[in-house]
Parts: C-alpha cells; sequence; structure tokens
C-alpha cells in the first residue's frame, strides 16, 4: 500500500502519516498537515521535541508505542496542538517507525481556555479572600484608633478640663502652681498626640524630664474621675530622668483608664521603681482585680502598636520603660550658695527652657545633671577607644549628643556625629586623629561651664 493512500482513505485533513527508517530518517508520508515531499534526513533535526524524546523512541521494540499528548513542535510551519504516537513495526524484513500525527489544536484551545477561565475564577476568589483579610486588618487598625482616641486623647482632654475649671477657682498658690504644670505636661502631650495620629507608634523622643512632674500630671489628669483612687509610690529620688516622656505619660494613663473601666474596688497603686541591670524604671500597677480581667485589660493596652512591654506578674500589671540617665538630686550642703553661680536665663539655654515649659527649676537641675554625667562619658569613650571596642563607643557617642545639645554648645555636636560614625565603620585612623583632641576640648568646656553654673 502506498502511503498516500493513507490520506485519502484512512486520514482526514486533521491527521497525518510519517514513516521513518530505524534510524529516524524520513521515508514517506502523507503529507496532510506538513508538507515533507522535499524534506531529507533524520526527522529529528526537524522536531525538536522528537529530538528530546530520541533515545527513548530509538529504544522501542517491535510492536511497541509511545504516546504523548498535547504537543506543541516546531516540525510544524504553522501552530499546531497534537498529539502523537510512534509505533515501531516491521515492514519486509525491515524496521521502521509509523509516526502518527492527529491534530487537536481546537480541543486543546477550548480546554485551555476553560482552565483559564477557571483559573480566573479561582483568582477572583482568591482576590475576594485578600480582599476579606484586608478588610478585617482594616477593621482591628480602625478597632485600635479608637482604643487610641479613647485612652490616650479622651481622657487627658477630660483631666485637662477639670483641671482648667480648677485653676480658675480660688486655690492655694502651690496647688494652683501644680495644676498649671500638670497642664502644660498634658497639652504639650496632647499636641504631639494629635500630630501623630495617623501613626501606630509615638516618635520617639527623649528629653529630660522630672518623674514627680509626671506623676503629678497622671494622678491630675484623673482628678474629676470619680472611680478612680490612685496612689504612687516611689521607691527612688531622682531629680531628671532622661527618655521619652510622652510615651511614659501615654502608657500610664492608657492603663489606669482601661483599668477603670473594670471598675476595682478600692485604691490603683502604682508603683515605680528603678532597674540598674535594664537601666529602666519598672511600673507596677496593684489592684484588686482578678486575673483573667488582668489578661484582658493586658490584651487591651497592647492593641496599640508602639505600646511598652506590659506583663502581668504576681497579681498586677508591670511595665518597664527604658531610660537614658537617672540623676540623683544634690543636697543643699554641695550646691553652691545663689549669690555664687550665675543666674541661667532663658537667652543662654533656650533649647532648655522649650522643651520644660520655661521651669526655671528644672533646667538648672538638668543642666547640673548633665554637668556631672558628661566627663564621665567622656572619659569611658577614650578608655572605650583605648581597648577599640568600636561598638560600645559608638553608643556612648550616640548617648553623649544630646548633652551638648542640652548644653547650647553647637560646636561640639558635628564632631561627635563624625565620632560616632568613625566608630560605627572601625575607622580607627580617624578616631586616632580627632576623639583625644575632642574628649580634651569637650572636657575643658565642661569644666568651665561648671566652674560658672553648677
Amino acid at each position: 500500500m502506498k502511503y498516500i493512500q493513507y490520506k485519502s482513505e484512512l486520514l482526514d485533513k486533521t491527521a497525518q502519516l510519517v514513516v521513518l527508517n530505524q534510524n529516524g530518517r524520513f521515508l514517506d508520508s502523507c503529507h496532510t498537515l506538513e508538507d515533507l515531499s522535499d524534506f531529507e534526513g533524520t526527522i529529528f533535526k526537524k522536531s525538536h521535541f522528537l529530538n528530546s524524546n530520541k533515545i527513548q523512541i530509538l529504544d522501542l521494540q517491535v510492536g511497541e508505542v509511545l504516546n504523548f499528548f498535547c504537543v506543541t513542535d516546531s516540525f510544524f510551519s504553522s501552530d499546531h496542538i497534537c498529539d502523537y504516537r510512534i509505533e515501531k513495526v516491521a515492514v519486509e524484513g525491515q524496521y521502521h517507525y509509523h509516526w502518527f500525527i492527529q491534530d487537536h489544536t481546537q480541543l486543546y484551545k477550548e480546554i485551555i481556555e476553560r482552565e483559564l477561565g477557571e483559573k480566573g475564577v479561582v483568582k477572583e476568589n482568591q482576590d475576594l479572600r485578600q480582599t476579606i483579610r484586608e478588610l478585617e486588618q482594616e477593621k482591628i487598625i480602625n478597632q485600635a484608633i479608637y482604643n487610641k482616641l479613647h485612652h490616650e486623647i479622651k481622657t487627658p482632654i477630660a483631666g485637662l478640663k477639670f483641671l482648667s475649671k480648677s485653676i480658675s477657682e480660688h486655690l492655694e498658690a502651690e496647688t494652683k502652681k501644680r495644676y498649671q504644670l500638670s497642664c502644660g505636661i498634658i497639652t504639650s502631650y496632647l499636641e504631639h498626640a494629635v500630630n501623630q495620629l495617623t501613626a501606630n507608634e509615638l516618635k520617639e523622643t527623649n528629653t529630660p524630664f522630672k518623674i514627680d512632674q509626671i506623676i503629678a500630671a497622671v494622678e491630675d489628669t484623673f482628678l474629676g474621675e470619680t472611680d478612680v483612687h490612685l496612689v504612687f509610690e516611689k521607691e527612688f529620688e531622682s531629680s531628671i530622668v532622661i527618655g521619652n516622656k510622652h510615651k511614659l505619660y501615654t502608657g500610664i494613663v492608657r492603663l489606669i483608664s482601661i483599668i477603670n473601666e473594670s471598675r476595682p474596688d478600692g485604691h490603683v497603686r502604682v508603683i515605680f521603681a528603678y532597674d540598674t541591670p535594664t537601666r529602666s524604671i519598672r511600673l507596677t500597677f496593684k489592684s484588686n482585680l482578678l486575673p483573667d480581667a488582668q489578661q484582658r485589660m493586658a490584651q487591651k493596652y497592647l492593641e496599640v502598636s508602639g505600646s511598652f512591654d506590659l506583663r502581668a506578674e504576681k497579681g498586677a500589671l508591670v511595665i518597664t520603660c527604658p531610660v537614658e540617665e537617672i540623676k540623683m538630686l544634690k543636697t543643699s550642703a554641695d550646691k553652691k550658695s545663689k549669690s555664687e553661680v550665675k543666674e541661667i536665663t532663658k537667652a543662654h539655654f533656650p533649647y532648655l527652657y522649650q522643651i520644660t515649659n520655661q521651669d526655671d527649676e528644672m533646667v538648672r537641675d538638668i543642666i547640673e545633671g548633665v554637668l556631672d554625667v558628661v566627663p564621665f562619658e567622656l572619659e569611658k569613650m577614650m578608655k572605650q577607644y583605648e581597648a577599640r571596642d568600636f561598638d560600645a563607643l559608638a553608643r556612648t557617642s550616640h548617648k553623649v549628643k544630646p548633652n551638648f545639645e542640652n548644653l547650647e554648645q553647637k560646636q561640639f555636636i558635628s564632631k561627635i556625629f563624625e565620632i560616632e560614625e568613625a566608630a560605627i565603620n572601625k575607622n580607627d585612623t580617624y578616631l586616632n586623629m580627632n576623639l583625644e583632641l575632642f574628649v580634651r576640648e569637650a572636657s575643658a568646656k565642661i569644666e568651665e561651664l561648671k566652674s560658672i553654673y553648677t
């Protein structure tokens, strides 16, 4: 039988038979899908697909068949998607390969389109699920913002209204001064909170402040709340804490506000302690609420990101607040008389007056504290460099920077930035040339200021 008969008798226009010898060389074809009348040589050169399966094809035994489905092949001049059937046969004492090609382009295109359609539905479902997750997350964020508004803004505003009304009444001078100071702290916090309202976390702003003033501001925030009975205890004596006073005020007010919602009986004791190893203030909130109620309060407190770490511990709630320095008060015997020291004015220290709400006493305490601390830090920097402890030197340099800003000694600020950067990069050459000179000049300036102001 001539192979051309396959074209007219056995095959329609969607099929083709190609006959190859035992080495894969082209012998004949019915030329239905692809005209091979001028082709010579091995078929593996024309079909990349068959070439990729050449070993498997040539290893066929007589009567064995290979089937390949949904094949796209460079063999065709047009885009076809076909099924291949390859069989090894014996013809007149010789071995041939019958390569039967069935064109199923339309069928496979329909299947592919259907699969793509199904994938489109799957993709649409995935998009909907993602949208639901985003909406749920947005709901959580909105709830957190509501809690933030309620505990971090509404409560201080209520306290501010009560204080403003109280100040207008007849008060003793000392009480009136305290209320005015508390109003300043609360107002400063509210301005800061409003500026950061769209953020999940208030920015870190480390400034000097007095613990006693924060305690008074918190207590005065709740003066108008009849259900709140606060008792503050402080286990250390300090003049100045350097840290984030807005965050500390927020952390205390938020937690007390949440505790107050649970209507505790009796007092809520807030105990301030200083943990030396971690250089942190440890705040303990004690009330008569049951452990499960405390866990609920802790969860509510932590819903807003940017909170302090809070944990339940021995029937109380504990917050740890990192600080950079606690400066102990000097006794009156250690200080010079007022006539012996130069008056500290806003003209000399505008930055400190700005951040302390024009508090002369606090400004003097800060200056005295900084002048006492900085010499030790400068000495530490030299020792750290001599030990080539660059990481420690970078940390000390970073810590010392605000002190020069507090003292209005701007000529040292750019240099300390450079020293910190050199320590971070372990630039021994720069430090060798500049650190000792900086420490010597800065130490001399500190001693000069101490002789004037302390």
